[in-house]
């Protein structure tokens, strides 16, 4: 009997131990990510900056963010007008196809042509996750990470392609491990009426 039970405790410790070891690390996740960008860069034939340049970058040009590990291209830096954080400028924001970069597999549905894009306040990082308005899909999406051009000087009308690492892209990209390639995001601030 004895032999029994030591048979079947030592077969349930293998068994835990060969479960434990096939789950994926948060470093195994982040390994996949790298992989995945690194070879997304590759694939795209795609050259890394880390000196932000001005004004539209030549084609397949990106810049790193040595902070947060974003990627940046400039199709467009827009117009003039400015971005302020105080007081905060609202911004609309609006994407066309999101791509996951472990498996190329498009990501929800653009909101190009939407009535109604992402909106979020520049300079309000709390407004960066999620909207006090109306949710939708589309906030899925929003996160810090595409945000983050608008800290370069780009102005109003500006539009990127964006690759963002889950660390630094929205929350359901954080909890599911999904780095994203976004092929154009377009911020368009929402002035003020000035009274005449």
């Amino acid at each position: 009997m004895r032999k029994l039970i030591s048979v079947i405790l030592t077969t349930a410790v293998l068994a835990t131990c060969l479960l434990a070891c096939k789950s994926e690390t948060y470093t195994d996740k982040l390994n996949d990510e790298k992989k995945a960008i690194e070879k997304f860069i590759q694939d795209n034939d795609i050259d890394v900056v880390y000196d932000f340049p001005k004004g539209a970058f030549p084609e397949n040009v990106f810049y790193k963010d040595r902070d947060t590990g974003v990627y940046i291209h400039v199709i467009n830096p827009g117009s003039d007008e400015k971005p302020t954080k105080d007081p905060v400028t609202e911004v609309v924001m609006r994407y066309d196809t999101i791509y996951n970069l472990l498996n190329n597999d498009v990501e929800g549905i653009p909101n190009w042509d939407a009535t109604y894009g992402i909106t979020f306040d520049f300079g309000n990082s709390g407004t960066y996750t999620h909207s006090s308005a109306d949710y939708t899909s589309n906030y899925y999406f929003q996160s810090g990470g595409c945000v983050l051009p608008l800290e370069h000087e780009l102005g109003n009308g500006a539009e990127v392609k964006l690759i963002v690492p889950f660390e630094n892209g929205s929350l359901a990209q954080l909890s599911n491990y999904k780095p994203y390639y976004y092929s154009r995001v377009k911020y368009t601030f929402v002035l003020d009426e000035k009274e005449d």
